[in-house]
């Protein structure tokens, strides 16, 4: 186990090119990037930085509909360190800049964190400078965000997919559908085992604030606030053969190059398959050739999604083994010993 995670560790560190901000000058609004204060992560540096010389960061997800942005921070040379600051508007200037905001916008903000209960840092904006835009591929229209479902008012319980698990499960996101919902967990011992990836059916009340974005929260009440459906970890180290769409991660500043993965429905639920060889770079080049062939011969067909490039009408079959070594890691991972395991079939 602790061999594969070192080439677990070293093929991530292959594919991320972290863009550490330089400093930015010239005005009076002067963002300026200290690398020393980003050590660590320290909530009381980076609360100094926030107050004073700006706080620098990339939006990690912008979802218009709802009204929720999230910037991620990174420790400098070490991309597995991070953290994420929910961003909250304090006026109609930075209401109009964040409605602005893509994926990987390279920002620069200044305001103060919240108290509240959640473990989740808030960030009351007193100014958003872009000081990078993130430009969307050339030849795709942005990805149309949905709007949160009306029919979570309505109900007590949902089958999602967790989408983000921290703080040994204090804190807690989830997908329902296109949304993405952050969840108020009182009670960790519901939620402090639960894997990024697991399908889930939570029974939850709705909060009353804040309004925007709708909160949920888990209610302890039930007779089973929790019940995992399907556990992302039980797969690892299993051989599975999957077919689904081909999806591609575009070079962005957290990858080096093109990331190709594949869409897989699970009981009703998407997940997204990143196709990898950890043992041999020669060898995963040529997996990365022969999908970027098939990509490349059907662009016509391709669109965009929520975070990724996907084209519905190409499938594609892969056979390998299954690699989750993390609760926290983005995609589970389909482990190819040759281009040869991996097969359009339409």
């Amino acid at each position: 186990m602790t061999r594969k995670y070192l080439y677990a560790l070293l093929i991530c560190c292959s594919l991320i090119a972290v863009i550490v901000p330089q400093v930015i000058s010239s005005t009076a609004n002067t963002c300026t990037y200290n690398p020393e204060a980003y050590q660590g992560l320290e909530i009381a540096q980076l609360s100094e930085e926030l107050s004073s010389t700006g706080l620098i960061g990339r939006i990690h997800g912008a979802a218009d509909q709802s009204q929720m942005y999230v910037m991620s921070v990174r420790e400098p040379d070490n991309f597995f360190n991070h953290r994420e600051f929910s961003l909250i508007s304090n006026g109609q200037k930075t209401t109009e800049t964040i409605n602005q905001l893509n994926r990987h916008d390279l920002v620069c903000v200044r305001g103060d964190l919240l108290n509240n209960p959640s473990p989740q840092q808030h960030i009351a904006l007193n100014s958003i400078q872009v000081l990078e835009p993130w430009m969307q591929p050339e030849g795709f229209e942005p990805y149309a965000r949905q709007v949160l479902p009306e029919e979570l008012a309505a109900q007590t319980s949902l089958v999602g997919k967790v989408h983000a698990i921290d703080e040994e499960g204090k804190v807690l996101v989830v997908e329902y559908g296109d949304t993405v919902i952050p969840m108020f967990v009182s009670a960790t011992k519901y939620t402090q085992g639960l894997y990024r990836g697991d399908i889930i059916k939570l029974a939850y009340q709705t909060q009353q604030h804040p309004q925007q974005p709708v909160h949920l929260q888990l209610d302890t009440s039930a007779e089973q606030p929790v019940e995992i459906i399907d556990a992302i970890a039980d797969w690892n180290g299993q051989q599975r053969t999957l077919t689904g769409s081909l999806v591609k991660f575009p070079q962005s500043p957290q990858l080096k190059f093109d990331v190709y993965a594949m869409e897989v429905d699970t009981q009703g639920i998407k997940r997204y398959f990143t196709l990898i060889n950890f043992e041999n770079m020669a060898e995963f080049q040529n997996i990365r050739q022969k999908l970027a062939k098939i990509w490349d011969d059907n662009t016509a067909t391709a669109v965009s999604g929520r975070n990724m490039l996907i084209n519905p009408q190409v499938t594609i079959e892969a056979t390998g083994i299954a690699s989750i070594i993390s609760p926290e890691q983005a995609n589970p991972q389909i482990l190819l010993d040759s281009a040869e395991q991996v097969q359009q079939l339409l």
